[in-house]
């Protein structure tokens, strides 16, 4: 089905042929940046092709990876492998807070900046098929949220903020999360009313932020802090735990980070549901229309 704003066309996110060569190029750097040895990294590979002979190509890309990610665990060994990649990505997020403060504060809307930063921080993905390196993706997150918005829902997001009352913050991948605090901070400033949550995943996957994660940088300190129930690198909704189903229904606003979010809930049937992200994947930007690397904030276009 198609649904139709800012005239760009956009399909719902299922699982594309083109993605799964995005996904073997995942797994082998995985494995590579993981040390796994020759032997270990043939089997993931053979299990990931024999995996995505079966694939349902009707879910997402997230819901394929996340089966996928349980597989690679038993090559790997590791409940979360990533876990020191994570930190570090934290640590050096966290060099960064005291000149992006002083940014946000001494800016003409702050907000605005805000949301640019913590769309600009989605670039600390070690889930890309290209990762960066950590100094270059500093030096980037910088000029990213310096640009202007490819997709800009934000003064309807600024509108439906002033009228909410409790926010869902979905979060993506640890070392961002840094960013996303700046962003909650500024909202609980300019709209004291809102009371936040935030959302981790259920279990580790990839640098998607976990419990751990988030308490490293002490989110804690400006929202509530919960977990989805699941290990998918998104919000696939059916996955999710109840619980997590019935916070996400009865939120006032929910703003939904990174791309894994908006190929799993894109068109899902949520008012006042809102994307940001920095768009990385060629089939991502071809769904919404958006250069390489441009920062999108784009309200749910809805399934009817």
């Amino acid at each position: 089905m198609l649904y139709v704003a800012l005239s760009v066309k956009i399909q719902d996110m299922k699982l594309q042929p083109e993605c799964t060569t995005c996904i073997i190029a995942q797994v082998k750097t995985v494995t590579k940046m993981l040390h796994l040895s020759q032997m270990k990294t043939d089997a993931a590979l053979q299990d990931t092709h024999e995996y995505l002979k079966t694939a349902n190509y009707e879910g997402c890309t997230p819901e394929s990876m996340g089966e996928l990610w349980q597989i690679l665990l038993g090559h790997i060994g590791e409940d979360d492998p990533y876990a020191a990649i994570k930190s570090l990505c934290n640590q050096e997020a966290m060099k960064m807070v005291p000149t992006t403060r002083d940014k946000i504060e001494n800016a003409k809307d702050p907000l605005d900046i805000s949301l640019k930063y913590a769309i600009a921080g989605n670039l600390i993905d070690y889930g890309l098929e290209h990762p960066v390196s950590i100094e270059e993706q500093n030096a980037q997150i910088d000029t990213i949220a310096s640009t202007a918005f490819s997709i800009d829902d934000s003064q309807r997001l600024r509108d439906v903020l002033s009228k909410s009352k409790t926010l869902l913050y979905l979060g993506d991948n640890a070392g961002e999360i840094v960013f996303d605090k700046l962003l909650m901070q500024q909202i609980s400033k300019e709209f004291p009313q809102i009371a936040i949550t935030f959302v981790v995943k259920g279990s580790a996957v990839l640098n998607d932020v976990t419990l751990s994660d988030a308490l490293e940088v002490g989110l804690d300190s400006i929202a509530r802090i919960i977990d989805n129930g699941d290990g998918s690198p998104g919000t696939v909704l059916p996955r999710t735990s109840e619980s997590f189903q019935s916070e996400f229904a009865k939120a006032d606003v929910v703003l939904s980070k990174g791309q894994g979010n908006f190929e799993s809930l894109s068109g899902e049937p949520k008012d006042n549901l809102f994307f940001l992200f920095t768009a990385k994947c060629d089939t991502v930007c071809a769904e919404a229309g958006v250069p390489k690397l441009s920062i999108v904030c784009m309200e749910n276009l809805r399934n009817s």
